[in-house]
């Protein structure tokens, strides 16, 4: 019995081997049939959506609120710095802000940043000046000079590709100050005013998808440049 027994094992053993094969074989050609993983991504860049929830920064002619342009044009950086491989992480996500006391908010701002450990810091705004004709993007940096380089190529970058071409000016300088969301980690940290919405033409353009997903696009550009390997 006990050799009839050994017997029968082995011939089973015989028929499941082949059939362990032809399932590797069959996963194997599946697997390869696959697209190759992307690799993981090399930087991290922490986008900030300036105000939200009950501090919606200034408003246009529209009614539109900056903290919803600020929102929106954020999530689009996002998905922009994801498509070159960079790893982005937002600050705000919502319409809300993070806390309806500022001082809590921006702490809760500095501790995604700080736990984030980027490698560079973009807070994204709109602004507002007195003289209506005033148009453009401009970029301003921590008056510790960590990012003086850095937001002097964006601002540089943004008047050729975008300052001149929907505004018809290039002559933006990056100005340095002291800003509370650009001290949050020692890292190049900048904020963007993506445009003055005291100026017709200019809310116009920050409502416009096509110039908020191309502003994005050449600030991709920039930090491919600047950090992309």
């Amino acid at each position: 019995m006990k050799i009839k027994f050994l017997t029968v094992k082995k011939k089973a053993l015989y028929l499941i081997v082949p059939c362990i094969l032809s399932v590797c074989a069959i996963c194997a050609a599946c697997f390869s049939a696959l697209p190759a993983a992307m690799p993981n991504p090399l930087h991290t860049v922490v986008i900030d959506a300036g105000h939200g929830g009950i501090d919606g920064g200034v408003v246009g002619s529209t009614g539109v609120k900056e903290s919803d342009i600020n929102l929106k044009m954020s999530k689009i950086l996002e998905s922009e710095l994801n498509s070159r491989n960079f790893n982005a992480v937002m600050t705000r996500k919502t319409e809300a802000a993070l806390n309806n006391i500022k001082r809590l908010d921006m702490q809760a701002r500095k501790k995604i940043i700080v736990d984030a450990h980027p490698d560079a810091v973009i807070s994204l705004h709109v602004n507002r000046f007195s003289d209506s004709s005033r148009r453009g993007v401009q970029v301003f940096y921590d008056d510790t000079g960590i990012g003086k380089d850095f937001a002097q190529a964006m601002q540089s970058y943004l008047n050729e590709n975008i300052n001149a071409v929907y505004g018809n000016r290039s002559d933006y300088e990056a100005i340095g100050g002291d800003l509370y969301i650009t001290k949050c980690a020692k890292v190049p940290s900048i904020i963007i005013e993506c445009g003055f919405i005291s100026n017709r033409e200019d809310e116009r353009l920050l409502l416009s998808e096509d110039y908020c997903k191309d502003l994005c696009r050449r600030i991709g550009e920039v930090l491919s440049s600047s950090f992309g390997d």
